[in-house]
């Protein structure tokens, strides 16, 4: 977990994965576990993982558009086919809050959709105090090899 962020909440899952195939087994694992409603937060590096993983979250409810990052729209939504939809957020770009009021932040946790959000980091004081957490980091030697932190985060 990078030094600067901690998570709040209570460590539900940890893993070490050693490929691409292993990665995308735990994210097929914890999107099981989210359901309408919820906010998950993603912490890492550029290249850490965190598309991917949002990648295979979308194929676990069966989207019926490919995830893809969202660096340059901020904001990507997949259609599941059931009456709620996956919202997917990318904050890299982000440079000053007051380009969050464009888009309506809060209108988007508090519905009854998911929502998936790269760079929670830079957004940190307006995630809700309900959601979970998931921090990924390279483990230091292995290139391929990634450390995978899941918090419970509630009020």
């Amino acid at each position: 977990m990078p030094p600067e962020t901690k998570s709040i909440g209570t460590l539900i899952e940890e893993k070490t994965v050693k490929s691409r195939r292993e990665t995308a087994d735990f994210a097929k694992k914890f999107a099981a576990r989210i359901k309408a409603g919820d906010v998950v937060a993603f912490y890492g590096e550029l290249g850490s993982g965190k598309t991917f993983i949002i990648k295979e979250i979308a194929r676990y409810f069966q989207t019926e558009e490919e995830a893809t990052s969202p660096t340059f729209t901020i904001i990507n939504v997949y259609h599941t086919g059931n009456d709620w939809d996956i919202y997917h957020f990318d904050f890299y770009r982000l440079e000053h809050d007051a380009e969050l009021s464009n888009i309506g932040l809060d209108d988007y946790f508090y519905r009854d959709d998911i929502c998936l959000i790269e760079w929670a980091d830079k957004i940190q004081k307006y995630l809700p105090l309900d959601r979970y957490d998931v921090f990924i980091e390279f483990v230091e030697g292995e290139t391929e090899r990634r450390r995978i932190e899941v918090y419970q985060v509630a009020e």
